[in-house]
């Protein structure tokens, strides 16, 4: 390589950098190449975190704020202390984790068949019959896989809302079951928390 030649790069480079260029002619889109370096996170983002009961060696909680549980769509993030959060996509704080620390953010994906029971927050809210939480109560019980962990619910002025907290194994069960307590005459509105 030529000595001049290097130096007239550098420059060239250095001064694009300092945007002390002198105008120069428009080049056609065309004709550009990117010169620059590889980007070597786009293949490295494709590797995705699966959460297993069987995952050794990586430190990893569900966050509190949303609840993952098997089913979910979810991601990972980092944590300060190295552990790994999961997160369910709509979680109300995905949005700010991925806006602050999108480079902390890890796909995942859900493994193999739950062998766990995960709490869930339900919110109901209806009509206040005589008999309602009797029947919404039953609907749970009836049901061998899902056990009701507390049940939380105020009255006023002829309407009635609530919080249920079951356990249950994966979003499938947790759709039938919000099915039902829609069913339930009186109730206008059952959602995830």
């Amino acid at each position: 390589m030529d000595p001049n030649d290097v130096i007239d790069k550098y420059v060239e480079v250095r001064d694009h950098l300092q945007n002390n260029t002198k105008e120069h002619e428009a080049r056609s889109a065309e004709n550009f190449e990117y010169e620059g370096p590889e980007r070597e996170y786009a293949r490295e983002s494709e590797d995705v975190l699966t959460i297993d009961q069987n995952l050794k060696g990586i430190d990893y909680q569900l966050a509190s704020c949303c609840n993952p549980i098997y089913g979910d769509q979810i991601f990972g993030f980092v944590t300060v202390s190295g552990g790994i959060k999961i997160h369910r996509m709509g979680c109300p704080n995905a949005p700010e984790l991925r806006r602050r620390f999108g480079y902390r953010i890890v796909k995942a994906r859900w493994s193999g068949k739950s062998t766990s029971k995960y709490g869930i927050t339900l919110r109901v809210i209806g009509n206040d019959d005589i008999g309602i939480i009797s029947n919404i109560t039953n609907i749970i019980s009836k049901d061998e896989k899902i056990v009701m962990r507390s049940i939380n619910i105020d009255s006023h002025d002829g309407l009635f809302s609530g919080n249920l907290v079951v356990e249950l194994e994966d979003t499938t069960k947790l759709q039938v079951l919000i099915r039902k307590l829609r069913t339930v005459k009186g109730v206008k509105q059952v959602e995830r928390i």
